[in-house]
């Protein structure tokens, strides 16, 4: 294995691992007009799909800074996880496998063009 490899591995995990807080779904904040037209808010709301449906709750919004950052923090790691596969599949096409499979390997997991209809 390449130390340049090592080295990018190394530092992704690191990152993932500085990620202290995790939640999952959305957080979205709304504003209600009042009867004499202006607005009130922000009132905050949770969703999470769970169980095939989508789950809300309304939150403090003393809480929404945190539940803010939570949700930031597992997009981050999710894209830190898809880096960490991209770079170890692209390694190992590169390194444990023979010249014609490589080719077919990269042919597939690029985009295709779209089929004209027949």
């Amino acid at each position: 294995m390449s130390d340049s490899f090592l080295a990018k591995r190394a530092a992704l995990l690191q990152q993932m691992a500085a990620l202290d807080s995790m939640e999952l779904g959305s957080l979205k904040a709304e504003y209600r007009h009042t009867p004499s037209g202006s607005k009130s808010g922000p009132y905050f709301k949770h969703q999470v799909w769970k169980d095939g449906a989508n789950q809300s709750q309304r939150v403090p919004a003393e809480d929404a800074p945190a539940l803010e950052t939570a949700i930031d923090n597992r997009l981050q790691f999710e894209s830190l996880a898809q880096a960490f596969i991209d770079i170890t599949v692209e390694h190992t096409r590169q390194t444990r496998f023979p010249d014609s499979l490589k080719k077919k390997l990269s042919h597939a997991s690029s985009p295709n063009k779209p089929r004209s209809p027949t």
